[in-house]
């Protein structure tokens, strides 16, 4: 039967790596296999990430275009409805003053671009899964290299942990600098929004 995944952010994918790391055995005839076993559960982690990042690109290229493409709608039409109204037809009277209505709702559009992330975020997402990209083929590579460095009089197992906590380690520091830089934009446009609001009231 098919389950679904659990969430990237869920702390059940790390008790997953502590099992995987219980159950390896260091005996001498064991290193080897361990090593592999253990360089394979970052790798699942690290896989996680790149298939949550692709999900977040989808859905902010999704509120990108959405909010984009209603801001040129509606501005488009904010603009024309004036020079409508100026050709003083009859059928346009009573209409100028509907401009502002779809200018103000595309403007409302483009600050809920800014505030949902939606093409920043998308830029942000598509450029951290391509760096966890980087990062993950880096890795395996050097871990090919390793494995096929290894001699079955004597296995490396220093240089095998040195390989894996790199990987661990410039995996997370990716994520953990993607998650400042999402707070601070965050913030950043949660402030700018509600200074506009707040300058709008006082008016």
């Amino acid at each position: 039967m098919w389950w679904p995944k659990p969430r990237t952010e869920d702390p059940v994918r790390i008790q997953a790596f502590k099992k995987a790391v219980d159950a390896l055995s260091w005996n001498p005839n064991d290193v080897l296999a361990s090593l592999n076993s253990l360089f394979g559960a970052v790798d699942e982690l690290a896989d996680a990430e790149l298939r949550y990042y692709y999900r977040r690109r989808r859905t902010r290229a999704w509120i990108s275009g959405i909010t984009r493409l209603g801001a040129w709608i509606f501005g488009s039409i904010g603009l024309i409805i004036p020079l409508l109204y100026a050709t003083n037809m009859p059928a346009f009277e009573g209409v100028a003053s509907f401009g502002y209505v779809f200018l103000a709702t595309a403007g409302s559009l483009l600050a809920a671009n800014s505030l949902f992330g939606g093409t920043d975020g998308h830029i942000r997402f598509v450029t951290t899964q391509l760096e966890i990209e980087r990062i993950m083929i880096k890795a395996r590579v050097c871990w090919c290299e390793y494995m096929a460095a290894q001699k079955p009089s004597g296995v490396d197992a220093s240089k095998g942990f040195e390989k894996i906590l790199a990987y661990a380690t410039e995996l997370h520091l990716r994520t953990i600098a993607e998650t400042g830089r999402w707070g601070e934009t965050l913030l950043k446009e949660l402030a700018k929004y509600q200074q506009d609001i707040s300058s709008k009231s006082g008016d």
